[in-house]
């Protein structure tokens, strides 16, 4: 077999040798060489070898190498002298077309040694003054978008025109349409005078939109040139950042902005990126008013593949949507196994149409976060409340004691009121906290600070005869402010010795806040989308949290399994004097009193957290009775792994139908307005106070608010 040629490369005063196997492509080729100079840049060089009589030899493909290894191979050439020679600084005259070509990471033939040495020495003095590597920019491929004459285009004048887009985005010049149609598109430099146009059409009877004219060389000069351009469309940007938007649907268009000039080289302006993303949200999710339309065809399939869940779907007279419930049927089984509370909570969606998001949340044994159910309402009132606890009283079997635990929004107050007159309801100790804050207004920081430090100390009081004395000294310190404030605050739905239902150690709705932050990516996406992304992400929740259950050896849950190994080891130094049957005296300083029936403790915290508290293990241990015996059965590995014993099915969308519009029950967006104001990017705040009724002068309703905070929908 004959041995391969040899490729002698040289650039300036150094060679490099390169073996013309089989194997090589222009690919590796070009690649070899950039390892092989570091400062020379992929795609800004040229290359060209010489034969006997044949000086300029071009290799810019595959072809050009295939031709080259058989002319070596014909004629028994060992050697073939090869020339690499930078663009940069070697064409002074702007010829974008020129450049383009020649650009594109191709191996074009130089002249003379002499030439090269010029065109490299040249090289050399233009980096000593600028000593920076050329970025390799994703925009790079859009060199040459726009090939030359003949090159054909399978869109057709749509792929032309964003071909075209790309193009003078690259090189950085402007361009108009002289004819711009389905069949015919003609542009020309926007610079007066500029000799710059291209011409393209489509070819009968081929159909191919093909260019048919093209002078590639601009005698604008480089003044013309800019990195911003109004072809930067968002429709351009929107297919640029698709994929990351599928990524990351929260992706903000000041990144968009960043990344565009960081990767692309090109700036727009803040509005050209927002629309950008809206578009990149509409090709990735759908568009929002078209997700309205698919808000139907869900319902019905989510119901197919969950037939024990709950989907209902409300509209109006004019087939408008009104509001949805979401119920899973999973959920609603691994209840009965999670602690007997429900967090309530509202936060607002941020996609054009707006609305609110109602969620009920449970906690599993684990302490881990389990939602039950939403629905997506146009805002967060008392009607939309009221129907949501319906469905959720309808949804969930309610075969024992549940406490709601939410903020003091005056619409969920009143429902919770209305539907289960009979459940305790405590309020966010959290929220009251920040309600107080508010409502110290003109008080130091530091007296605000012991006196919300002594409403914790309220709410968390082991009985009745230390929470009244805790209350009496915060009216004393607080003042009539305070005594104010406390006037409009039951105490049984605050305080822990008032309360009249177990809460389990939860004095906060801080659960379903988590929840809200779970779903903070979703609350962009257009309705369908969005119900269906929280599906999704249950789904694959469950799932893990089965296969992570399924590997506990511990009785009891290891998170509780591991605070009663903290709580034993605190305890082991302090001795237990058992005074009858059940009753104990832990002389812990101070001593208190256990009992083990009872599970109560004097300290309180047993009571508070349904779980034995130090002295209740300290107890426990003195008694030899086994801890897992006084533990409540929501703690208990087995509970856990019961609750997530089964799955939401999925729900294919092989079979939605496509055509939309043409459905005889078309679901409508709703008419609304954008609201006024600056659009709100934190939660809707609860402030808890009864203030005096208004009159909103924008949409006529008697409430709390005013046309400055109003955010009820409007018709068009």
């Amino acid at each position: 077999m004959d041995e391969p040629a040899v490729l002698l490369c040289r650039r300036a005063d150094k060679s490099v040798a390169i073996i013309l196997s089989q194997n090589l492509d222009f690919e590796s080729l070009v690649s070899k060489l950039s390892h092989k100079w570091k400062d020379l840049t992929q795609g800004c060089f040229e290359i060209c070898y010489t034969l006997d009589g044949h000086p300029n030899c071009d290799v810019d493909c595959d072809k050009d190498l295939i031709a080259l290894r058989t002319l070596a191979k014909k004629f028994r050439i060992g050697r073939i002298d090869v020339f690499v020679k930078d663009l940069t600084g070697s064409n002074t005259s702007l010829n974008v077309g020129e450049c383009g070509d020649r650009c594109s990471s191709s191996l074009n033939v130089g002249g003379s040694s002499e030439l090269i040495s010029e065109i490299d020495n040249g090289s050399e003095m233009t980096m000593s003054l600028y000593d920076q590597e050329k970025k390799q920019l994703k925009s790079d491929g859009w060199r040459i978008a726009i090939k030359g004459v003949d090159q054909v285009f399978v869109g057709g004048a749509v792929a032309f025109r964003e071909s075209l887009s790309k193009y003078s985005l690259f090189h950085g010049f402007q361009y108009i349409y002289a004819k711009n149609d389905a069949e015919t598109v003609k542009a020309c430099c926007r610079t007066l005078h500029c000799t710059w146009f291209v011409k393209a059409k489509v070819e009968k009877p081929s159909g191919l939109f093909r260019i048919k004219e093209l002078m590639n060389e601009h005698s604008c000069g480089a003044a013309s040139l800019s990195t911003s351009s109004s072809r930067s469309s968002s429709g351009l940007i929107g297919r640029i950042f698709s994929e990351a938007i599928r990524l990351s649907p929260s992706k903000r268009p000041v990144d968009v902005r960043k990344e565009l000039k960081k990767d692309y080289g090109i700036d727009v302006t803040y509005r050209r990126a927002w629309m950008g993303v809206e578009k990149a949200r509409s090709f990735v999710y759908g568009d929002y008013k078209k997700s309205f339309k698919e808000l139907t065809w869900f319902v019905d399939s989510f119901k197919a593949s969950n037939p024990d869940s709950t989907c209902d779907l409300e509209s109006d007279e004019a087939r408008r949507f009104k509001r949805l419930f979401v119920g899973f049927a999973t959920c609603k089984h691994g209840f009965k196994f999670c602690l007997p509370l429900l967090f309530l909570d509202g936060t607002f969606l941020k996609g054009t149409h707006k609305g609110c998001l109602l969620a009920a949340c449970a906690k599993d044994g684990n302490r881990g976060l389990y939602p039950i159910c939403v629905a997506v309402v146009d805002s967060e009132n008392s009607e939309n409340w009221h129907w949501f606890m319906l469905k959720l009283r309808d949804f969930l079997d309610f075969d024992k004691e549940v406490v709601f635990i939410s903020d003091r929004h005056e619409g969920l107050l009143r429902a919770v009121e209305s539907v289960f007159p009979s459940s305790p309801h405590s309020y966010c100790l959290l929220h009251l906290k920040a309600n107080l804050r508010k409502h110290m207004g003109g008080l130091d920081t530091k007296k605000k600070k012991h006196i919300v430090a002594l409403f914790h100390r309220c709410g968390c009081a082991a009985n009745v005869q230390e929470c009244d004395k805790l209350l009496s000294k915060l009216k004393q310190d607080g003042g009539v402010k305070i005594t104010e404030f406390l006037s409009r605050l039951e105490n049984e739905h605050w305080c822990h010795p008032y309360f009249p239902g177990k809460r389990y150690g939860e004095l906060t709705s801080n659960l379903v806040e988590c929840f809200n932050n779970w779903i903070r990516k979703e609350r962009r996406l257009p309705i369908t989308q969005l119900v269906d992304k929280i599906r999704l992400k249950l789904m694959d929740q469950m799932c893990d949290r089965r296969e992570l259950a399924a590997k506990w050896k511990t009785v009891i849950c290891p998170k509780w399994d591991k605070k009663l190994v903290e709580l034993f080891g605190l305890s082991k130094t302090w001795n237990v004097v058992r005074a009858n049957g059940d009753l104990y005296e832990v002389q812990s300083d101070p001593s208190v009193s256990v009992d083990i029936v009872r599970r109560s403790c004097s300290c309180g915290d047993w009571q508070l957290n349904m779980f034995p508290c130090v002295h209740g293990v300290c107890a426990l241990k003195k008694s030899k009775k086994d801890l897992n015996d006084y533990m409540e059965c929501c703690f208990f590995s087995e509970s856990y792994r019961e609750a997530y014993s089964k799955c939401i099915n999925p729900v294919p969308r092989i079979w939605q139908n496509v055509d939309l519009d043409a459905a005889d029950d078309i679901l409508l967006p709703p008419l609304c307005k954008r609201p006024p104001g600056r659009p709100r990017t934190e939660r809707i705040p609860s402030t808890g106070a009864k203030t005096r009724k208004v009159t909103c002068s924008r949409c006529g309703q008697v409430g709390t608010h005013n046309r400055g905070t109003c955010k009820e929908p409007l018709e068009s």
